[in-house]
């Protein structure tokens, strides 16, 4: 285990949980949670992907109470079958052990689209099946690919990224990416990976994505290494588990937000990863074990970007998180000044966010405001404050306080902020 894990701690807010009325305080679905909300006993056995989606026919236009009622889906590998909600208390299942067209075997990953499309990787069967949801079940659509070496042909499918009407498929055992339309249409294939698994695909074309950058994460060197690339394969970026200080890695499952940040689970070290869309690592959020913000193993993840749902599959349960955001303040020098010539500040955030920042008096009072609402990327900041007041003029000799103020950009916003202090002393 490495330095900067031993670090995290359960206050840390990258990933909150929703407030008590959005959830009724279930954050965390558990084996025992099915049999309570289902009735029936629901064997979960090695836990692979899981997709989470607001159907277009599902949305009540006239309201926006239930935008972020969604569908999720979830990969009950062991047991050769997929799991889902029906609306918000009730569940349905599909699938059993077979090779016929509407049997799976040892299915891995889950995608789709809004209208319907739900797309399994089934693994040993080589190939992906493509199902229908209409709103109470899924039905059998066809099947995408077969054994083979051949374009559109498949050895150990892993993982399975839609995006803007293309289905990009990590073909493992033959260490290519396939891409198909979402009719089952072969149409190109990237090579240049060595047993590639994980795959996340953003297009600038999607609903619910900021950034004007298209890029696919891949996860590939026996969970070893990541890379960004172009749709058309073009590398742009590629790490190693090492080159972010970790001992060893189990990259698993990708998903991307809003605003391009990468997270990726690691089920080795019991988190998840973040990164910035460059992918810069940003940090780690989790630890082992079956409290607040830890886990057992993590795999799947999903993320409902409009409002930063974000739901995380590990071998025990399934976690329900709001994208939130953390914050520190990391220097500032000098913390003696002489007012006039200044001072910088350094501190860092995790996620967007908007900043204000204000310096106040022993009394309380504010002297200065530096930013208000103040559009923050992730990563280290530095601010230089000249060691005036409002008015411009210089200050009294004493003690005063720095405040940084950020508020998350997500759903999160309403009932979160990062409240960073540090003192400082004017003199003469």
């Amino acid at each position: 285990m490495f330095l900067h894990l031993l670090l995290i701690s359960l206050s840390q807010t990258t990933l909150v949980y929703p407030p008590f009325a959005h959830t009724m305080g279930i954050n965390r679905g558990t084996t025992a949670y099915l049999k309570i909300a289902t009735g029936k006993s629901i064997e979960v056995m090695n836990p692979e992907g899981i997709w989470a989606v607001k159907f277009k026919f599902l949305d009540d236009p006239r309201t926006f109470r239930d935008d972020d009622e969604l569908t999720v889906f979830a990969v009950n590998s062991g047991e050769n079958q997929i799991l889902y909600n029906v609306g918000l208390f009730s569940f349905g299942s599909y699938g059993k052990l077979g090779v016929r067209d509407s049997f799976l075997w040892e299915p891995t990953g889950i995608s789709g689209d809004e209208y319907g499309n739900v797309f399994v990787v089934d693994k040993k069967n080589n190939r992906v099946v493509h199902l229908h949801f209409n709103g109470r079940k899924l039905i059998y659509v066809n099947s995408i690919g077969k054994f083979g070496i051949l374009s559109g042909y498949f050895n150990g499918p892993s993982q399975a990224s839609v995006s803007h009407g293309e289905l990009y498929v990590t073909d493992t055992g033959n260490n290519r990416i396939e891409v198909f339309d979402t009719t089952g249409i072969f149409k190109r294939e990237i090579k240049g990976f060595n047993h590639p698994t994980g795959i996340a695909v953003i297009s600038s074309k999607d609903k619910w994505y900021k950034e004007k950058e298209d890029f696919i994460i891949v996860i590939d060197s026996y969970k070893k290494r990541i890379s960004k690339l172009t749709p058309n394969g073009s590398l742009l970026a590629r790490l190693s588990f090492a080159e972010i200080g970790l001992e060893n890695s189990n990259f698993e499952y990708v998903a991307i937000d809003y605003y391009g940040m990468i997270y990726i689970t690691d089920s080795y070290n019991n988190c998840i990863h973040l990164f910035d869309r460059n992918l810069k690592y940003i940090t780690s959020f989790g630890r082992e074990g079956k409290g607040k913000g830890e886990f057992i193993k993590p795999v799947g993840i999903t993320i409902w970007r409009r409002f930063g749902q974000v739901f995380v599959l590990d071998k025990w349960s399934v976690q329900y998180f709001w994208i939130g955001l953390d914050a520190w303040m990391k220097d500032i020098r000098p913390s003696k000044f002489k007012s006039g010539n200044g001072l910088t500040i350094f501190y860092f955030n995790t996620e967007p966010g908007r900043t204000e920042i204000k310096i106040r008096d022993r009394n309380g009072n504010i002297v200065r405001r530096l930013y208000k609402s103040f559009f923050n990327p992730p990563g280290n900041h530095y601010v230089v404050w000249d060691g005036l007041d409002g008015k411009g003029e210089k200050l009294s000799p004493g003690k005063y306080t720095i405040e940084i103020d950020i508020k998350p950009l997500y759903s999160s916003r309403g009932f979160l902020k990062k409240h960073l202090t540090s003192e400082v002393e004017c003199i003469q």
